[in-house]
């Protein structure tokens, strides 16, 4: 199907058809209105009217136009060349409205201002090429049943006398009258209809512009992997763009219209710093927040504000463009955690070796004192907190070696459900687990064999236990969970449902010194030593007063499936890297 004739108008052109086919439905429903306004207002005012009436002429007219519209709606809905079915549609006007003026007085009739209404009809749909067209159409049949009538060369309608004498120059000044009129119409019309369609044409490419660099500006907006919100002056948001649905969980449907402190938290300080800046001229600063997901999680993010200022300056809302800085904080974390291990460990390694030799010395020369002399029993008890301390002593130094400079390790197939089994055993019978305390065990039906380093595993699994047990000083259930997925990670989980941890405390879980259960802190530390021996990930999810949940993850290189392949052709690839601490 063609796009339109020449005689459509460059804005119908340029838009397409469904403006045409509007303007058509329109011409319809105006013509209907029209006909039956007419047919209304001839029964009102002929009711007392003698033998001429033009109502025996009117009504087969808009009986014609009633079974036209229905076909041109047919027309319509059947997708008809809607240019030509204008032309059409308005050509048909034209000749039953000479029809019409021919059958109530031609020159005389009341109705030849209809020629003009299909006139301005036309100015509506076509060019000037075809407003000029119509007009002098319409004129033209005009002129021919005036002429034809005046000069007697067709008989006039019934009821109608023939024009001689007077009557024929009143005719013929009344002919040219209304022909110049329908001229003028025409010609006007025609340049009206130019004049508005240019308008029409400009008023849509500038719609078209601005939708087009509305949905340029909506590309860059949502392309852009910084959040970016704007608000109004009150706070509440406007737009959310895809980079900060990703960022903070929330959808851009939900937030729309809340207040940008309920996603954000109490930042009014910083937009107020921010916005000092910019009147001030200064440097934009950057704030760090932390605040919570969608799904309750923490995250950190970096951002700036700026006022939104409309085309006058003046301001409408705030600005606030920020990253995802979580990944970058815990980065610097693991860094700083690195570099205060190394060099903890260098230290621990001379001091311990120092501190050594001369404790032995002094426990050794201590217990000598005490089989040689008669002590009271305050000295007897003061002698053995000499050595129950000194033994204390020889214990952290005893870790300090263990964490400075861990034994090599020596990998085999061990079985992990059997080791974790061991490990809650010694628990069970250890003095640090009371009635009040409950320890569940889930592990797979099937053996989990994997390729490690027993007595590291064991020490693992101890500390966490027992880290587990600790944190619940007034009872509760610790739950030791084995998964072992085919082409999956291995994942020992310990959860407790103890006091849980702050998240500073979670931050410095892994630094040594940082216990605060009382004891040396180093034993956390040594766990994150020999996971990273296994090349491992260490992942915790703690909130104060609601529990630890503490998972290993052990990669599957290292997993030995008996049934697949032999436990020599089971060890892992060389290499090794540092475990990542994930805190949730």
């Amino acid at each position: 199907m063609k796009e339109g004739s020449r005689g459509l108008s460059p804005f119908i052109r340029q838009c397409g058809f469904p403006v045409m086919y509007k303007k058509l439905q329109w011409l319809q429903i105006w013509r209907l209105a029209i006909a039956v306004a007419l047919l209304v207002a001839v029964a009102l005012f002929e009711r007392d009217a003698g033998s001429r009436s033009f109502m025996p002429a009117l009504a087969p007219v808009v009986g014609a136009l009633l079974v036209l519209s229905a076909l041109y709606f047919l027309a319509l809905r059947h997708r008809f060349h809607y240019d030509r079915l204008g032309y059409v549609q308005l050509w048909i006007d034209l000749a039953l409205i000479t029809w019409l003026v021919y059958h109530t007085g031609d020159v005389e009739s009341p109705f030849l201002a209809l020629y003009l209404v299909a006139i301005f009809a036309a100015s509506a749909l076509f060019s000037k090429r075809g407003v000029t067209v119509l007009g002098a159409a319409g004129a033209a049949l005009y002129a021919c049943v005036s002429t034809l009538t005046m000069n007697g060369l067709i008989t006039r309608a019934d009821g109608w006398d023939y024009y001689d004498g007077a009557s024929l120059s009143s005719a013929q000044f009344i002919f040219a009258t209304n022909l110049v009129a329908i001229c003028a119409v025409a010609l006007l019309s025609s340049h009206l209809s130019e004049r508005a369609r240019r308008s029409e044409s400009l008023l849509a490419t500038a719609t078209k512009e601005l939708a087009d660099n509305r949905l340029f500006n909506d590309r860059i907006i949502e392309s852009v992997r910084s959040g970016l919100v704007t608000t109004n002056l009150g706070g509440e948001i406007t737009t959310f763009n895809r980079a900060s649905e990703e960022i903070t969980g929330y959808k851009a449907s939900d937030v729309r219209g809340r207040n940008i402190f309920e996603i954000f938290g109490d930042i009014r300080k910083q937009i107020e710093v921010g916005l000092e800046s910019i009147r001030t001229r200064s440097r934009l600063p950057r704030f760090d927040i932390g605040c919570k997901a969608a799904n309750g999680g923490d995250i950190h993010l970096g951002f700036s504000v700026a006022p939104l200022v409309d085309e006058s300056g003046e301001a409408r809302g705030y600005v606030l463009t920020f990253q995802d800085l979580t990944e970058v904080m815990e980065l610097e974390r693991e860094v700083r955690r690195q570099e205060r291990l190394a060099a903890l460990g260098k230290m621990a390694a001379g001091l311990a070796h120092e501190i050594r030799n001369p404790l032995a010395s002094m426990r050794g020369s201590v217990q000598v004192l005490a089989s040689e002399l008669s002590l009271s029993p305050d000295q007897s008890q003061l002698m053995e907190i000499v050595l129950r301390e000194s033994d204390r002593l020889n214990r952290i130094v005893s870790d300090f070696l263990t964490y400075a400079r861990p034994p090599r390790t020596e990998r085999t197939v061990i079985e992990l459900s059997s080791i974790l089994s061991e490990t809650v055993a010694l628990l069970r019978n250890s003095t640090e687990l009371r009635q009040d305390h409950s320890v569940v065990e889930d592990y797979p039906s099937e053996a989990v064999h994997y390729y490690g380093d027993p007595n590291q595993i064991r020490q693992i699994f101890w500390n966490l236990t027992r880290n587990s047990i600790q944190a619940m000083p007034g009872g509760g259930e610790l739950r030791v969970i084995l998964e072992a997925n085919r082409d999956q990670d291995v994942t020992i989980t310990f959860s407790d449902s103890g006091s849980g941890m702050t998240r500073e405390q979670k931050d410095r879980l892994f630094e040594p010194f940082s216990s605060s259960s009382g004891g040396t802190g180093l034993g956390m530390a040594i766990v994150y030593q020999l996971v990273s021996d296994h090349r491992g990930k260490i992942l915790v999810d703690s909130e104060s007063g609601k529990g630890t949940s503490i998972s290993i993850k052990l990669p599957v290189e290292g997993r030995v499936i008996r049934d697949e392949e032999s436990a020599s052709d089971a060890a892992p690839r060389p290499g090794s890297s540092s475990p990542v601490a994930v805190v949730g």
